[in-house]
């Protein structure tokens, strides 16, 4: 899965809260506030967050905004 977007894999929506595509952790305050270090506890052995970041489309990174 490496080098596509794990939030396009899943369908995931463009606007509203962001949700870890793994997990389905909402969260909470402005966008993906938190994602690193959730990533980092959680899902480093799928993939290391860097590369996880890299390869989010720019829609699923900003929204629809």
């Amino acid at each position: 899965m490496a080098g596509s977007c794990r939030c396009c894999a899943k369908r995931m929506p463009f606007d509203g809260a962001r949700t870890c595509p793994e997990c389905g952790h909402v969260f909470a305050g402005n966008g993906w506030d938190g994602i690193d270090a959730h990533w980092r506890a959680k899902h480093q052995d799928l993939e290391p967050y860097s590369e996880f970041w890299s390869t989010l489309c720019e829609r699923h990174r900003r929204g629809t905004k």
